[in-house]
């Protein structure tokens, strides 16, 4: 048999997946593949027979041993169960037919830190609150002149120094640096996320970068506006569709947030997969009076999103959402949607997909992880494309992790 055959059973606390065939170059990314669809659909103790399995290749232990390490590492499991002679064979002579047919331990029972005391359902998704520390105080801080990007008006004095540290959040337009000289010709989108800064150049690379402060190292940004503040977050709410079918838009997403905690403004930091983001960024530096935003300037000047992007990855959002209009946050936010109250800014940042864990999430660790193991692939400032008939609306996302600082 050159193919590979697959069949699932499903048992009540594990997935079986019985392979008949081969399992080699042509073949292996079929598993994969499959497996990678069960991970996305949140089973994460999976178990092979491959009693049928003919064929071993170097290329399908690659994939045995990549999938046993990524559902290790988010508390899950993938270990065969049963397998043929030849690939018992194969395993034994690389050593590796005892770590991956080695049985798990029982899962355990865990949550994360802090006290469920909220549950409840809308538009199609389960919600989930853990109250972290609900009297922290979060510091917001408003920096810059919004105004400036229409006129490309900014010059050396218009300018605010950032540093990377734990628990320091923000997003704005700015670039990895320390002078304005430096910087001037790739101002772009950026989001801090604790001790890691990434931004998007507006030089023409289209291709985002990042330094992750480690040891003595921290990462300096000069920003052109923007907003950052203290991650002293009170609130954990995981969401999650209940049929993994649904996906939920950001303005769903504000509403039920601000409805679970009661506040009124969010700073918030979104760890989801995307179903789909719909933004803009930059491509040229807003400096020396630049034509951005006029036509037909604009159409090498700004990158959109002209169909959703980036379905099926996982992304990082820092952001603001609020229902309460103020002198200082009116030029920083926009209209989350047509006859929506709620305002809001939000970037995201673009990671190859990787599982996470369900429970015991710890939100700087995640973040080392993934900077650490998947690919940024984009930056971008999330919009509403709210035109008549073409306008392709929101971003919108399947499953994920808000931590919440409320600064009403």
């Amino acid at each position: 048999m050159n193919n590979l055959e697959i069949v699932l059973e499903k048992l009540s606390d594990e997935l079986i997946i019985k392979c008949t065939g081969r399992l080699d170059a042509n073949r292996a990314g079929q598993l994969n593949d499959y497996v990678d669809r069960l991970v996305r659909e949140g089973h994460y103790q999976i178990s092979l027979d491959l009693t049928g399995v003919e064929y071993l290749s170097s290329v399908g232990i690659r994939t045995l041993i990549s999938q046993n390490k990524n559902l290790s590492a988010v508390n899950g499991y993938f270990r065969i169960k049963a397998m043929s002679e030849n690939v018992r064979q194969v395993l034994n002579m690389v050593g590796l037919a005892e770590i991956l047919g080695q049985k798990p331990g029982k899962p355990k029972k865990t949550q994360s830190s802090g006290e469920k005391n909220n549950h409840f359902e809308a538009h199609g998704f389960n919600f989930s609150l853990t109250a972290l520390s609900p009297k922290n105080q979060t510091e917001l801080n408003f920096f810059g002149d919004p105004e400036l990007l229409k006129i490309s008006g900014y010059a050396n004095k218009d300018v605010t120094q950032i540093k990377s540290g734990d628990n320091k959040f923000g997003i704005g337009l700015g670039a990895l640096g320390d002078t304005f000289d430096d910087c001037k010709d790739r101002f772009g989108e950026f989001i801090q996320l604790g001790k890691s800064i990434a931004y998007l150049p507006g030089d023409g690379s289209k291709k985002p970068d990042y330094i992750v402060g480690t040891g003595q190292l921290v990462a300096s940004l000069t920003a052109l506006y923007g907003f950052n503040f203290t991650g002293n977050f009170s609130y954990l709410v995981r969401f999650e569709s209940t049929d993994h079918l649904n996906t939920i838009s950001v303005s769903d997403l504000a509403e039920n947030l601000t409805k679970i905690t009661g506040s009124t403004q969010l700073a918030v930091v979104m760890i989801a997969e995307s179903a789909g983001l719909i933004g803009a960024s930059i491509n040229a530096s807003p400096i020396d009076g630049k034509k951005i935003f006029t036509f037909p300037e604009i159409k090498e000047t700004v990158n959109f999103t002209t169909e959703p992007a980036h379905n099926k990855a996982l992304t990082l959002t820092v952001g603001l959402f609020s229902n309460m209009a103020t002198a200082e946050n009116k030029k920083y936010l926009r209209p989350l949607s047509p006859n929506n109250p709620m305002q809001a800014h939000l970037h995201s940042a673009v990671f190859s997909y990787v599982a996470l864990k369900k429970t015991d999430i710890n939100l700087a660790e995640t973040i080392d992880y993934l900077f650490e193991t998947t690919e940024l692939k984009d930056i971008l400032h999330l919009a509403n494309d709210s035109r008549e008939i073409t306008g392709l609306g929101e971003s919108r996302f399947v499953q994920g992790f808000c931590w919440i600082a409320p600064v009403d």
